[in-house]
């Protein structure tokens, strides 16, 4: 049968979370178990790595009998990985019980603040486009605007600029109508204006100016610098106009690439 819990090394029951405040990050570890808050380690015994760089521990404070706060300073801006060590063992980390914690490698810390995501609309914007066959346009208007954005950045006219990089879930919508009937038109989102197969639909317009609504879902790896937006295709001769009256995008980060 597997150990229980209590067997298993003290080191294994901590948590660890960070949070980026301004130039430094805050660093919360978590015990299984209660500590004695007459004692603390010294800050050396902590070594923090931030992306792969050694950050003295500056600070370190007990919260409660569960949680220790750390503080290491100079750091510019949400790193990319953190992990924290205990170099132990120590009588200066112990539960009430005067157990001394285990000494434990590397472990990642979880950041703790919101993760990326962004959203635009676009809300009876009146975009007119000529469709000329196989060619992809960019449904790129001042009507349209940021909803919500968190280390994401809106640079207008329906784009997003990606700053942190990972998987994404992507989901799209548009109420488009095409001047002319029976002609195909394709939609996707693009990356740097390149046009995704994730995600991509098609409708095929059975009468002309028929408004329809058509949206799109995918999951996708984006970097750092990427810019993203929504853009249709008519597959069909005949260069119909195209217009699009609503758009909007959601984009959330769901982990590390």
């Amino acid at each position: 049968m597997p150990p229980r819990n209590f067997l298993r090394p003290y080191a294994a029951l901590a948590i660890i979370t960070h949070a980026f405040d301004v130039n430094h990050l805050d660093i919360t570890l978590i015990f299984k178990f209660p500590m004695d808050q007459t004692v603390k380690p010294a800050n050396a015994k902590w070594i923090v790595e931030v992306d792969s760089v050694v950050k003295a521990v500056t600070a370190s404070a007990w919260q409660d009998e569960f949680t220790m706060l750390l503080t290491t300073e100079v750091i510019a801006a949400l790193p990319t990985k953190v992990t924290v060590e205990y170099d132990g063992p120590d009588p200066t980390l112990r539960t009430t019980w005067f157990k001394q914690w285990e000494p434990w490698g590397p472990i990642l810390s979880d950041d703790s603040t919101l993760l990326p995501f962004g959203s635009f609309k676009g809300n009876e914007i009146a975009l007119s486009q000529v469709a000329a066959q196989n060619v992809w346009n960019a449904v790129f208007d001042a009507g349209i605007t940021v909803g919500q954005a968190n280390k994401m950045l809106y640079i207008g006219n329906g784009q997003l600029l990606i700053t942190v990089a990972g998987f994404y879930t992507v989901s799209y919508y548009l109420t488009i109508e095409c001047s002319i009937a029976n002609k195909h038109i394709l939609t996707t989102t693009t990356i740097t204006f390149a046009p995704q197969l994730d995600g991509r639909q098609h409708h095929e317009f059975a009468r002309a100016n028929e408004e329809v609504c058509i949206s799109g879902h995918s999951i996708q790896i984006l970097a750092v610098g990427n810019i993203i937006n929504v853009a249709f295709s008519c597959t069909d001769p005949g260069n119909p106009t195209i217009s699009i009256t609503h758009v909007g995008i959601v984009i959330n980060k769901i982990g590390e690439a």
